[in-house]
């Protein structure tokens, strides 16, 4: 093929150009790599591992890459070992409050003593949890983080806070990048410290006894189970309707509390069968109904809306 002098001398400049323009970009593509990366400071998604029901995740923690963080919504603040407070949140200015006895963080599956409790920011990833910080007499390998309380602040339009359980990722997203076609909602009436939801329940067990019950339920990604009920509140109304309470024991046969087999439960417009409901003594000063786990959707999705004061769940 033949060119013209001036062909020439364009062919052999364009090679040139194209080159220098993928210099400039270089910088460009080097930050978008550094956003995406697992622990840079630019995260606002997480891949979630699943140990024991329990879903756990690394992040940076105040600059601290691979930071491990167990991911709570059903906890009244962050909590770190003396450790781990030690190692990656002593250099912040955090007000500490101060305990006029000894006091005792109680949860369904433990009691630890408070060390010491604080307040204030903290950055994860690219995200800020505000709140209180307990710092705890454990040998916890992880730093607990109530993830509900996690706020964008470089970009507060991503304020929605979704779960796929399929893919087992937590990620913050904008309202214009989820479609929430086909899903259900449940009534947020609190998200902090803790997403508590109102819906109507309907409950049967393997013998034929039934309720319906409306009331309140914590959304707790710490729970184990599927659904979680509180012996205050339930304990009277399963009584009442004849449910066969029976003992419940952990997967090494210790007795942990007492529970019930669940033919069926229904709770807003999300129905499962045949499993297992412990009911907990460990905790009295609510009036929830109780605890609804991820197990209880299986491989479906929640997406936390505070503005909105919903909960989206396929």
């Amino acid at each position: 093929m033949l060119y013209t002098s001036e062909e020439m001398k364009l062919n052999n400049t364009a090679p040139e150009s194209a080159m220098r323009q993928f210099f400039r970009l270089i910088p460009i593509l080097l930050l978008a790599i550094l956003c995406c990366a697992p622990g840079a400071l630019c995260q606002s998604s997480f891949k979630l591992v699943k140990k024991n029901g329990h879903y756990y995740t690394d992040a940076t923690v105040n600059g601290n890459a691979a930071t491990p963080v167990f991911v709570e919504t059903g906890f009244h603040g962050m909590v770190v070992s003396t450790e781990w407070y030690d190692k990656i949140l002593a250099s912040l200015p955090l007000e500490e409050i101060k305990l006029d006895n000894e006091e005792y963080l109680h949860t369904d599956r433990t009691t630890r003593r408070i060390v010491k409790l604080l307040k204030g920011k903290v950055p994860v990833g690219d995200l800020t949890y505000e709140g209180r910080v307990f710092v705890v007499d454990t040998q916890e390998d992880y730093v607990t983080v109530p993830v509900n309380l996690l706020k964008n602040e470089t970009d507060t339009t991503k304020s929605l806070i979704r779960f796929d359980f399929k893919k087992n990722v937590m990620d913050f997203v904008r309202h214009e990048d989820v479609s929430q076609d086909k899903m259900r909602t449940y009534t947020l009436v609190e998200n902090d410290p803790m997403p508590i939801f109102v819906a109507p329940m309907e409950l049967s067990d393997a013998y034929g006894h039934h309720l319906t019950k409306s009331g309140k339920f914590n959304f707790d990604l710490g729970n184990g189970s599927g659904v979680f009920f509180f012996r205050k509140t339930m304990l009277p109304a399963l009584k009442e309707n004849k449910f066969k309470i029976q003992t419940s024991r952990d997967k090494s046969g210790k007795i942990i509390g007492q529970g019930i087999y669940a033919g069926y439960c229904k709770i807003g417009d999300k129905a499962n069968t045949g499993f297992s409901i412990g009911i907990t003594n460990k905790i009295e000063d609510t009036d929830e109904l109780g605890c609804v786990g991820p197990s209880f959707f299986k491989n479906g999705t929640i997406i936390i809306s505070p503005a909105d004061s919903l909960i989206y769940y396929r």
